[in-house]
């Protein structure tokens, strides 16, 4: 970053802070600023580090910080002889010593010099090589997760005509933006049912959407000689379809019940020819079994309440069946695309979760929501690691400074919640004398002692603070340009460790109690329901500063009424090996993971970030630039105006329109 560009940021903050309301900066924040400077460490793996001379006296001051820590776990493992954790942090730390004494003998020649350098590219590269494989593997099963089955059971009777209709001109908008949101074509299957004797529409399950689009386009709205209709046909055709794929979706449109006065408030026989129920005696337990037993997920979209005490029986024996409110047929397909891009992205992520976890023993705790009373609990004593925040985009690509200080902790005896890597306790935290604060301590979930060491949970914490350095650079550009604009803040972290057991770490954050959205994760997945062009701008923004070495992804946290506050991030880097022990850098591969599914936006226009080239080399289809956004925004383009003509199947957003979605002005 040139000088002129930093002074200007550096002037803008002090604006900054006027602007962003304080309370809502407070509500995240742990510890007053300044931070105080420490002591840096040594970096074994920095490229730089084999271009030049290592210090001795260096090494000599790592060995005697090492040799004393190494002293201290000794003390600790005689009062804990069975914890393994220390163990491997004992023989973690004996490593270092022994490699640094090696070193330092090899050092005073030019030949040991070389060997000592021989030996770090050497590791470096078996490293490489070893993080190339598991991102490879972590994208295939993204991919092969990403495949879909998804089947429209619909009422085909007179009444559904607008339904139908909206079906058969906006189905390519659904294989379109699977395709873009997945790089996978869903297979598509359709059962249209009627009434009794009436004439049945089925067609199993294709990939080919012109071969989807000429079948719906030949079917007819009609039929249907009282107000129920022969739904346990159309539910005994759904198991005979040839499902294969991991994702399986049902979709079933409907505005009448089935017949049997078991299953709607009809009186009499006008609305029911069938009052007794099926005529075929259909069994309505083995039929909803069948398709259970295929890993479908059922979804509904009941278009009136006639149909709700049917679907409460199908659920008694079902499970959950999940509901798609629509309330205008031109809204059908959209509706559709964004339960089931959720649905796919929820599916890869528990198996991202379960790859992750395969041989790995979890700790064992029962999840609890109930906050305690804290009156009743024990408080500890505990050390505090602060990472000092970088000043400028340089200090990003070194590793960051921290700060020692001591604290005291209450924590819930049980987690309130667990995600695919972490625990999360309700918690209270002192910090600098101050007083008890309402957190959140989060625990990794690995039982493994390896997967719990201090550097383990600090990669989490450099995540964080490097993020919470970008969108306060970010918020700074917004306000050149926005007169209203809407800050990202990322909440302060810092790691606690008990004094009287090491081996207890947690993160420490603010607890926010508003609910919890993800708007993107860190392999292109994005939110459609809920999606925000700012959160997707400042992603696309972090690649442009840094320069293509480094982009902040997996943006979580709550919303509101004037600020993003988010955590847990995560970071892709050029650099491979770069927070390799948090396993969410997926590096210039999970750069493109998001460049393949960003639409810009005119936020990203008026920050002039230029389209990535790694996103040129997709097979893109151009009219999404136009398209999907409006898709994406579901609760923000309700109003629109919406035209679906037959030439252009997609509906469409202005550039302009983009601009307002999240209510911004020029300044």
């Amino acid at each position: 970053m040139d000088q002129s560009y930093s002074k200007s940021l550096e002037n803008s903050s002090i604006i900054l802070n006027d602007v962003i309301l304080k309370d809502t900066v407070d509500s995240i924040r742990l510890t007053k600023r300044p931070y105080r400077n420490s002591a840096p460490t040594i970096d074994w793996n920095r490229d730089e580090t084999l271009d030049s001379f290592i210090d001795i006296d260096a090494l000599d001051a790592e060995f005697e910080r090492l040799s004393t820590h190494f002293k201290s776990q000794l003390v600790e493992l005689r009062k804990h002889p069975n914890n393994q954790s220390l163990h491997h942090t004992l023989t973690t730390t004996k490593d270092a010593l022994m490699r640094i004494r090696t070193w330092s003998s090899l050092l005073n020649t030019a030949d040991g010099l070389n060997i000592v350098k021989k030996n770090m590219v050497k590791q470096r590269e078996q490293e490489l090589i070893q993080r190339k494989y598991e991102i490879d593997e972590i994208l295939k099963i993204t991919k092969a997760q990403s495949t879909i089955d998804l089947c429209f059971l619909m009422d085909c009777t007179g009444s559904m005509r607008k339904y139908l209709d909206a079906t058969k001109n906006q189905i390519r908008q659904l294989t379109e933006a699977i395709v873009h949101l997945f790089s996978t074509k869903p297979y598509l299957a359709f059962v249209g049912y009627r009434d009794i004797n009436e004439n049945m529409e089925k067609l199993d399950f294709t990939n080919d959407e012109n071969i989807f689009q000429e079948y719906l386009n030949n079917i007819q709205a009609m039929g249907g000689n009282d107000t129920c209709e022969d739904v346990f046909s159309g539910l005994e055709a759904i198991s005979q379809l040839s499902w294969s794929n991991p994702n399986r979706i049902l979709i079933h449109i409907c505005d009448a019940p089935c017949h049997g006065q078991e299953y709607h408030e009809f009186q009499g026989t006008d609305n029911d020819n069938y009052l007794k129920g099926d005529p075929k005696n259909r069994d309505l337990l083995k039929l909803m079994f069948n398709i259970k037993e295929l890993g479908i997920t059922y979804c509904k979209i009941q278009l009136n309440e006639t149909t709700k005490k049917m679907f409460e029986k199908f659920a008694f024996i079902f499970g959950s069946i999940s509901e798609i409110h629509v309330d205008d047929p031109e809204c059908l397909i959209k509706r559709i695309i964004e339960r089931t891009s959720a649905i796919i992205q929820s599916n890869i992520k528990s198996t991202l979760s379960s790859y992750h976890n395969t041989n790995k023993r979890i700790k064992s705790y029962t999840i609890f929501n109930k906050e305690p009373d804290w009156n009743l609990l024990e408080t500890y004593s505990v050390n505090i690691t602060e990472i000092i925040p970088p000043n400028d985009i340089e200090d990003l690509f070194r590793p960051l400074c921290v700060n020692k200080t001591d604290g005291e902790i209450k924590i819930a005896l049980n987690p309130f919640a667990k995600g695919s890597l972490r625990f999360a306790f309700y918690g209270q935290f002192l910090n600098d004398d101050s007083y008890f604060i309402d957190v959140v301590f989060k625990e990794l979930a690995n039982a493994d002692s390896k997967a719990n060491t201090f550097i383990v949970y600090q990669e989490h914490l450099e995540i964080q603070a490097i993020a919470q350095f970008l969108a306060e650079q970010f918020n700074i550009e917004q306000q050149r340009i926005f007169r209203n604009f809407l800050p990202i803040i990322y909440a302060d972290a810092h790691l606690v460790q008990q004094k009287l057991n090491p081996t207890k770490i947690y993160q420490v954050e603010r607890r926010m109690h508003q609910e919890w959205h993800k708007w993107n994760n860190n392999s292109g997945g994005v939110s459609l329901n809920e999606y925000s062009t700012i959160l997707q701008a400042f992603s696309h923004w972090t690649y442009h500063i840094t320069s293509g070495r480094l982009m902040v992804v997996d943006l979580q946290g709550v919303k509101v009424d004037c600020a993003y506050l988010l955590t847990d991030p995560a970071l892709h880097c050029e650099d491979l090996l770069r927070f390799q022990k948090t396993r969410t850098n997926l590096g210039i591969k999970g750069m493109h993971q998001f460049f393949r599914t960003h639409i810009c936006s005119d936020v990203c226009s008026k920050l002039n970030l230029p389209a990535s080239l790694i996103a040129s080399n997709d097979n893109l289809v151009n009219r999404f630039d136009e398209s999907l956004v409006c898709n994406a925004t579901s609760e923000i383009n309700e109003n629109l105006d919406i035209k679906t003509t037959e030439e252009k199947d997609f509906e469409t957003i202005d550039k302009d329109q983009l601009d307002t979605i999240e209510n911004f002005e020029l300044c």
